[in-house]
């Protein structure tokens, strides 16, 4: 593939995304197009097909996407509930930052009489772990846990926050949900075989190996490892941190998604932005 008819394919993926209505989309094609001007025909085609299957999470749909997720709790399991106590998914050490989750525990608050299933439910916003973890605090027949996040990757974080909130012995798993607003499928399914509930608006697969078989998938990988050469320390989150392989942008790009798409790389002495810079991905 030519860098020509990449460029011709990159801008048919991004209006059948409807990517041109995103402030920064300029920024990105701009990037895309160095980036594919910069690499061999075999790695722009890879580049291409990833690119098909990558999600754009802008931050005007978190509260669309949020609220959604949490209207597709069972009506079953919320008709049985009176108290909801949310709490972002953070790490102990972490307890006290900004975290995303936070922002969409706000946001849950604020439109709360969007929530046409929850008007009945009392919902209880946490900040501490300390409050969870008191040998004093138990959830009623009623009542249950809330875990907010917009993205769950490799589930480490996830996996540290259920692992001090369980410390308390009176929390089951059956207690426990999940809400995001994207998560790596692998991890979903871990977590799910634990007895704990997740919602999401989207189940991210891996981008490489649950689309292609052997011997075809070891190739693409093969591929993928070259250009990653081009990339100043990408040897550090190859195929994404933990190889989680996602291909994802939300407010902030997730290290878990291949490095090539956020990652600065150099031709000779010269460095390009990536086409979703963790810097840059933002919106204000």
């Amino acid at each position: 593939m030519t860098t020509i008819e990449s460029i011709r394919e990159l801008t048919k993926i991004f209006e059948s995304k409807k990517w041109p209505e995103i402030d920064i989309e300029q920024y990105v094609f701009d990037n895309f197009c160095k980036l594919l001007d910069n690499v061999k025909n075999s790695e722009r085609e890879l580049i291409i097909e990833l690119v098909e299957r990558y999600q754009w999470i802008s931050y005007s749909e978190y509260q669309g996407k949020i609220l959604s997720t949490l209207e597709s709790v069972e009506n079953e399991k919320l008709e049985k509930l009176k108290t909801i106590y949310f709490f972002p998914v953070i790490k102990l050490d972490d307890e006290g930052g900004y975290k995303s989750g936070q922002l969409l525990i706000y946001l849950i608050k604020a439109f709360k009489k969007h929530l046409t299933k929850y008007t009945d439910i009392k919902f209880k916003l946490v900040s501490k772990f300390e409050h969870l973890t008191d040998s004093k605090f138990t959830l009623k027949e009623n009542e249950a846990i809330f875990l907010i996040d917009d993205y769950i990757g490799s589930g480490e974080t996830l996996k540290e926050c259920l692992k001090v909130i369980k410390s308390n012995k009176n929390i089951t798993n059956e207690k426990l949900n999940i809400v995001s607003i994207a998560i790596q499928k692998e991890t979903s399914d871990i977590i799910t075989k634990e007895g704990i509930s997740i919602y999401s608006d989207y189940f991210s697969p891996r981008g490489l190996s649950d689309f292609n078989d052997s011997p075809i998938l070891e190739e693409k990988i093969k591929v993928m490892l070259e250009i990653e050469k081009l990339i100043p320390g990408g040897h550090n989150f190859s195929l994404g941190y933990n190889k989680c392989e996602a291909l994802i942008t939300l407010v902030r790009t997730p290290d878990n998604t291949f490095p090539v798409f956020w990652m600065k790389h150099r031709i000779g002495k010269k460095y390009f932005d990536a086409p979703f810079s963790r810097e840059e991905t933002f919106e204000t």
